[in-house]
Order: C-alpha cells, then structure tokens, then sequence
C-alpha cells in the first residue's frame, strides 16, 4: 500500500506545475465572483492534477491487490470520472445548473444501483426505498457543499484531506482494503496543497472540489465493521459538519431572500471569518483545527463502543451546530454595527434609539 500511495503523492507533485504552465498559457484561470476572496490570475485546473494521481494509482492498487474486486470498485472509479470529465467542462465552459445536476444524478444513479448505500442508522435496517432517496440526497448533497465551501486559500483541500485520511484510518481498524484507496486520495490532495497553500498557486477548481465531494460521500457506502456501519451515518455528518453545515445555512438564507440557491454571495462561514476580524490564514488554521479535532473524535470513537461512541459524536455534532450559531450572531452584531456607522456618517447625527430596529431589519444574515 505504501509504496503506492507514495506513487500518488509524487504524481501529484509533478503534475502540478505543468498544469500551471498550461493554465498561464492558455490564460485558463480562474474566474472571481461574490463569493470569492482571491485576487489576481490564479491557474484553476489543479483538480486535473489531484485525480490524475488517484486514478493511475488506484487502478495500479486495485490490479496489483488481489484482496481488492476490480468489477466492485469499478463502479465507484466510472461514476467519480463521469463528475471530473463534466466538472472539467464545466471550468472550461460553463455549464448550466439543471444539467450539472443530471450529471450528478447519473453518477449517484451508476453508485447506488450497484449496491453502495446506507443500510442502517444506529442499527435500524433502513426500508429499501428510505435507503435509496437518503443516499441519493447524500450523495448530491456533499458533491455540493464541498463546491461551495471551495472559496479561500487551501480550504476544500485541507478539509478533504483530513476527511479521508480519517475514513483510511477507519477502514484500516476494520480490517478494509479500501482503507488504501483512501490514504492513495490523501496523498493526491498532499501534492495539491502544497500549490494551494496560502498564498495560492493553483486551484482546484469545479472538477477538482465536486470529485472530492463526490468521492467522500460514496467512500463510507463500503460495507465494513459492525461499529463504523453502526455510527456511520452520524460519522460522515461529522467529517463533513464544515461543508455540509455551510451549505444547509446558505440555502436557507437564499430561499428567505427568494433568491437562486445557486447564485453566490459572500455569506459563507469563511466570509463571515474575515468579516469578524480574522485574516485569510487565522480563518484556515480555526476550520482546520476544528476540523481536526472532530476527526480525532471520530477516530476515539470507534474505541470505546457503539453507545458511548454515538454520544460523543452527538457531541460534537452539537459542539458544530454551536459553533455556526457564534459565528452567524457575531458576524450578524458586527454588521449591524457597520451599518449604523455608516448611517450615522451620512446623516451627521448618532442614530437613535428608536431608528436602531429599522438596522436590525436591514441587517438580516449579511
């Protein structure tokens, strides 16, 4: 496995720079809208380089590894290169939302029907149909989150790596083979961070952060051990509490505004990071610790039981739901601030008591 994974890491680390070069001579960057928080010419194809590595090292993996199936791996590898070919179309020509969203569904559809789906929560057998529209709905949901959450130096990948890295970690307690298609994806995402740390060189762009997304979600639907598919579930919703927690708060926030949930703003948890007072780095370094620690949680909570192990992940689930809410009211405080300065400046007079609620109005989730 090793020797593998070393392969993946070292093919990620060459490609990179000859994508840069590719990029800067085709002047293939990458675009900046609302919720965006670079700037200047920033090559954006890095993904290419992340799954080119993962691929010619799995596939090396998986026919030079005789305990591993090549037929029940494939449908996973065809389906992740069904959303890197159209993730890739889509940073080179735009594609529009409906039909990424067929895409998506067709590579789920390809994943699911061959048998990769949640089978229990909390070891409640899951009805066939339950089982089906939850892993669908999961599946869409994640490619998603981790496409949004893609908005600052080194963020997608960092959270990617240590998701992985921790479900190797599991799938290796439980005596899974996978567990090395997972530390082959870690090694991928290394050589790419070292381009995509800030100050960043290179970006991941659309097929780079929809093929991890997809990736993650479909990495758990592995069968493995009696105590990771009892807590399964509620582990994934901690390894990625940050995109997904991110991304339920931004719908939500475009549906009261009546607005595309598809359309960008800069309300994200990292924004609202800067908007406090964080630098581009502190924001990184707290959602990577953070981060961080809830993998370590995960981890310890395959050591102590079913039953103590979902009540500490049921911690730290709460300890997320927490965390958003600070953020959301600190940014929100800050912004009603801002605002009666501002119109405080324009009229020439401290804004009175009875005006502040007309702020507060004004100031939704901005």
């Amino acid at each position: 496995m090793s020797l593998f994974i070393i392969l993946s890491v070292v093919l990620s680390l060459v490609s990179m720079p000859i994508i840069i070069h590719f990029c800067n001579k085709h002047s293939l960057y990458d675009y900046h809208d609302e919720r965006k928080v670079h700037s200047g010419n920033i090559s954006r194809l890095g993904g290419v380089g992340i799954i080119f590595a993962f691929f010619v090292s799995t596939v090396l993996y998986v026919v030079f590894t005789t305990q591993l199936d090549i037929l029940k791996t494939l449908p996973i590898l065809l389906a992740a290169l069904i959303i890197f070919i159209f993730g890739f179309l889509d940073d080179i020509k735009t594609l529009t939302a409906w039909f990424k969203l067929l895409v998506q569904l067709a590579a789920s559809a390809l994943v699911t029907f061959n048998g990769y789906r949640f089978t229990q929560i909390f070891g409640w057998v899951l009805p066939l149909p339950i089982s089906y529209i939850l892993t669908f709905g999961w599946i869409l949901g994640v490619i998603n989150a981790y496409n949004l959450i893609d908005g600052l130096d080194g963020l997608c990948g960092s959270l990617s790596f240590t998701a992985v890295t921790t479900l190797g970690v599991l799938y290796t307690l439980s005596n899974n083979m996978e567990a090395g298609i997972c530390f082959i994806l870690a090694g991928a995402i290394f050589g790419f961070l070292c381009f995509n740390w800030p100050p960043a060189k290179l970006f991941m762009g659309d097929e780079g952060s929809q093929f991890l997304g997809f990736i993650i979600a479909v990495i758990p639907l592995y069968t493995s051990s009696d105590i990771f598919e009892y807590n399964k579930f509620l582990i994934m919703l901690i390894l990625t509490a940050f995109p997904v927690f991110d991304t339920i708060a931004a719908i939500w926030r475009r549906l009261r505004d009546k607005k595309s949930i598809m359309s960008p703003d800069r309300s994200h948890l990292h924004h609202k990071l800067l908007n406090i007072g964080y630098t581009k780095k502190q924001a990184l370094h707290l959602i990577v610790f953070i981060q961080t620690l809830l993998c370590g949680m995960v981890i310890l909570s395959f050591f102590i039981g079913k039953l103590k192990g979902t009540a500490m992940l049921l911690e730290g689930f709460i300890f997320m739901v927490i965390f958003f809410s600070v953020i959301h009211y600190t940014n929100r405080a800050i912004n009603r601030k801002n605002l009666a300065k501002e119109l405080a400046a324009v009229t020439g007079r401290e804004l009175p008591t009875e005006e502040e609620a007309s702020v507060n109005e004004i100031v939704k989730d901005k």
